[in-house]
């Protein structure tokens, strides 16, 4: 598993014994929080992998890793960093994967509507994707955004994600965003 940003290292708690948990973080101040505020990481029965440095300047320079999932989860804060979001970054990521492999963006936003960008991204490079939203009813957690990209239609067709996928909200006219073009103001809220 690649986890592209750390946070408090949250993930970490899905892995099991046998695992190998490869996490790219750009700050160092986030490692030492989730190591010291919190006990994901250390208490995860997974081998942790730290990579520190940006993601996907890292990910080019090494030899595949054969990710069965990478998650790409550097999009909620105010300061969205575009190259991880572009038609070449998807590039990157998928010369890191499994063929049955799933690369999931956590597309949550307060102020940017990023699925469709990353859907736009997925289906002109002939990619599968799920939309999955969660509104968290019930619940004091806020709701969620992920968009599930694969090169295996079978994989995307299992029932969970199938019963969990809803269409990813569109905006007319948006361009491929690549690592010359991106139009943050196309899709603000």
């Amino acid at each position: 598993v690649g986890l592209i940003g750390l946070g408090a290292g949250t993930l970490a708690s899905y892995g099991r014994a046998g695992d190998v948990y490869r996490v790219y973080e750009i700050n160092p101040q986030v490692f030492d929080f989730a190591d010291s505020e919190f006990s994901f990481l250390k208490d995860s029965p997974a081998q942790i992998e730290r990579v520190l440095g940006d993601a996907r300047l890292a990910l080019e320079r090494e030899a595949p890793q054969r990710f069965d999932v990478l998650t790409v989860d550097a999009f909620s804060g105010d300061s969205v960093p575009i190259h991880l979001i572009t038609a070449e970054a998807m590039q990157v990521y998928l010369r890191h994967m499994q063929p049955e492999g799933i690369i999931a963006f956590h597309v949550t936003n307060r102020f940017l509507n990023l699925a469709p960008v990353v859907e736009k991204i997925a289906l002109t490079q002939g990619l599968h994707v799920a939309f999955v939203h969660d509104e968290a009813e019930d619940s004091d957690l806020r709701r969620t955004d992920w968009i599930l990209v694969s090169r295996s239609a079978q994989r995307m067709q299992v029932a969970q994600i199938n019963s969990a996928s809803s269409p990813v909200p569109q905006i007319p006219g948006l361009r491929l965003w690549t690592d010359d073009f991106n139009n943050l103001f196309g899709v603000l809220k």
